[in-house]
């Protein structure tokens, strides 16, 4: 996927969630589906790894490579990169979400607000990247928590494709949680 493409869905992803999470109800909003996240919860986890990848967009390439280095491998397709993800999940059963990812309770009072802070974020994220050129995308490196060091294309395919991942997550959790 091209720059131009990358905003595009990052918006239109958020976009989605955001109108999902503005359709529920007071109840399933703040419903606990058994042992799994409050939709709220699940905004807040968003929110909470979209600020990171913001700011990262909001640094200087030059600054990016005395922290995080190189690429030390091309970019992976966007398919690829999910389902290398997707096994990631399964094989790190025990893995431990870092604090600063953990979600904390939303109330439906406070659902507004945190949507527009997930759309500033995101909006953020997409005007940081217009000063990025395709190059430096794929020549230099982030740490994401579960992965590894990803190329900063990557990273932002991770963004594309986490949204949607919780997204589905939602709706699939009220439905298995009826309450």
């Amino acid at each position: 996927m091209k720059k131009e493409e990358i905003i595009q869905q990052l918006k239109q992803n958020h976009q989605a969630f955001a109108k999902k999470l503005e359709s529920l109800g007071s109840e399933d909003f703040t419903r606990i589906p058994g042992p799994k996240w409050t939709a709220g919860q699940q905004l807040d986890h968003i929110l909470k790894s979209v600020v990171p990848t913001a700011k990262i967009f909001n640094t200087t390439p030059k600054v990016l490579e005395e922290k995080f280095g190189l690429a030390q491998n091309p970019s992976r397709s966007y398919k690829t990169l999910v389902d290398d993800y997707l096994k990631v999940l399964e094989n790190l059963r025990d893995f431990v979400l870092p604090e600063r990812f953990v979600p904390t309770k939303i109330t439906i009072e406070n659902r507004e607000r945190t949507l527009s802070e997930l759309l500033a974020a995101t909006e953020s994220l997409n005007q940081g990247l217009h000063f990025f050129d395709e190059a430096i995308l794929d020549s230099h490196a982030v740490l994401h928590p579960a992965m590894g060091k990803l190329t900063l294309r990557e990273m932002l395919y991770f963004t594309i494709y986490h949204v949607t991942h919780h997204d589905r997550q939602i709706l699939g959790n009220l439905e298995k949680y009826p309450a």
